[in-house]
């Protein structure tokens, strides 16, 4: 396909499917463990193997991501992440099962290191908008997936479908994108860090050692947010609060309709009025403030609302947060994903396991208080990030006293 925008679109389509994969594994909980002759904690530890593989494999795959294009990481990635999506269902060996979450994660870090710079790359113009994009599409398809596990539930039908429905969907993906013309190669991308040379007019060079790190550090506590949400909001609730399980498990798209709203606002507003920096600063407020009531909330109904508005406010961090390291550091995207992309893998890796000790030795409500102090590192770090990129984009006082 020779539309410059049809690996964008493959991309985005990968997402979608993805935004099912991820929460794969937390979503059949019940399922796992009785196949898998498990417990919670068990399958959390699958979480954390998922989450080792992506850590394993990033940083490279970005950097090989830089030298050799974005087209055999996307189509590679896509076709692994098929494979652990079929394979966790048809198995019933606890450790063959964790092998498969290994390859889920290193399908992940390829998905990863070849489709944030490739969605850059197709609109260079508009970074921001282009990688929050990609958390609606994964929004899009984490909405879907419980609707289908309780469709699948319902009507007696084996819970691996909901496995291999998205499967399917990256198999088909790999091979339009197998068609498709990606935007990076040596004469593209000199032409994009030309025109993005053009777009960060900064008044000094970006430290690494400051808000390189400190966005870093976004890419840690955002994500470790959202897996702690997915992983144990249904079991809180169902828990502490006394929900059904297909009640508990529908608040994830409660969650998700939030995030899927927030990131088409984020969306619009970021190409009129919004900078990135403003909403990687406000929404750990926001979670903050959604996690305290949520923990404190009796009413189903209230849960439902505060799972809506800890979605929205979770939405596009991590996005965002990569896009503002990539306009920093513009030259080494493939690169700059990767080192991101590690820190959110040290989330996905460490977060399941650190949690499921914590609901293994104390209860789901520890799991919460842990969650506020994750957030409250990420308000300061958001602050630092912020202060810098309002200090790098403001006109010089020299420059500012020469124009009056």
């Amino acid at each position: 396909m020779n539309s410059k925008y049809a690996a964008a679109i493959g991309s985005y389509i990968n997402y979608f499917a993805f935004g099912m994969a991820y929460i794969m594994i937390a979503q059949n909980m019940s399922f796992l463990t009785e196949r898998l002759g498990t417990d919670n904690a068990g399958v959390s530890f699958l979480v954390s193997a998922y989450g080792i593989g992506r850590l394993a494999s990033l940083y490279i795959s970005g950097h090989l991501s830089d030298k050799i294009g974005r087209k055999p990481f996307v189509i590679t990635g896509a076709l692994l992440c098929a494979a652990f999506l079929i394979g966790i269902p048809l198995t019933t060996h606890y450790e063959v099962a964790l092998m498969f979450a290994v390859l889920g994660g290193l399908s992940n870090a390829f998905l990863d290191a070849g489709t944030y710079p490739t969605v850059m790359e197709s609109f260079p113009k508009h970074t921001g908008t282009a990688t929050v994009s990609v958390k609606a599409f994964i929004s899009v398809g984490s909405l879907i997936l419980p609707f289908m596990i309780t469709f699948f539930l319902n009507h007696g039908i084996f819970f691996g479908w909901s496995f291999f429905v998205p499967a399917m969907i990256f198999i088909g993906s790999a091979l339009f994108l197998s068609r498709a013309k990606f935007p990076y190669s040596k004469e593209t991308n000199a032409h994009a860090e030309a025109t993005q040379a053009a777009l960060n007019q900064f008044t000094e060079a970006p430290k690494f050692q400051i808000e390189g790190l400190a966005l870093i550090g976004i890419g840690f506590t955002a994500p470790a947010l959202l897996y702690l949400m997915n992983i144990w909001m249904p079991t809180y609730a169902e828990e502490v609060i006394g929900m059904s399980l297909t009640s508990s498990l529908k608040l994830l798209s409660y969650y998700n309709i939030g995030a899927f709203i927030s990131v088409i606002l984020v969306a619009i507003a970021l190409r009129k009025w919004l900078k990135p920096t403003h909403v990687i600063l406000a929404y750990p407020i926001m979670t903050m403030a959604g996690t305290i009531l949520l923990m404190n909330a009796k009413s189903p109904l209230l849960v439902a609302i505060l799972a809506f508005v800890i979605g929205f406010s979770l939405a596009g961090v991590m996005q965002l947060a990569l896009g503002v390291l990539c306009d920093f550091f513009w030259k080494n995207k493939g690169r700059m994903t990767g080192i991101h992309c590690t820190a959110t893998s040290l989330a996905t890796a460490g977060i399941p396991f650190v949690t499921g000790l914590i609901t293994r030795y104390v209860d789901v409500t520890g799991v919460f208080m842990f969650s506020l102090c994750i957030n409250a590192l990420g308000i300061v770090l958001a602050s630092i990030v912020f202060y810098r990129y309002r200090k790098l984009t403001m006109p010089k006082q020299t420059e500012m006293n020469t124009a009056a």
